[in-house]
């Protein structure tokens, strides 16, 4: 009986830090100047999961793509932060990888790009 307690115990406190992962909630937004376009990116956290919705427009016609994924924040040994996003999809800007990740009051930043928090 001792060692059933024990083993459950050990399997508590595992999943117990497995759920202290960093997460976000909320909108993001950001105006991107890509080399042969300016699109708006926009993320929107809940949970584990991400959507990404790319508005590009090109003379005057609108074009809306999304993107759905999961996210997964990290601390380095020296203290900074990462955000490895898996896309079930992707395109020529909106890949799946992983980043350098900061977050601030009202925005956070990937890859160096500042999303102010939208609402």
């Amino acid at each position: 009986m001792k060692k059933v307690l024990c083993a459950v115990l050990v399997v508590v406190m595992m999943l117990s830090l497995v759920a202290c992962g960093k997460t976000l909630k909320g909108t993001y937004e950001a105006e991107i100047n890509a080399i042969v376009m300016k699109y708006t990116s926009t993320y929107e956290f809940s949970g584990s999961n991400v959507e990404i919705t790319k508005k590009t427009t090109i003379l005057g016609n609108v074009n809306t793509v999304t993107f759905e994924g999961k996210y997964e924040i990290a601390e380095n040994d020296d203290g900074s932060m990462e955000i490895t996003i898996t896309l079930e999809s992707e395109d020529d800007e909106i890949k799946s990888g992983t980043y350098t990740f900061e977050e601030g009051e009202d925005y956070i930043k990937i890859a160096g790009i500042q999303y102010n928090k939208k609402g």
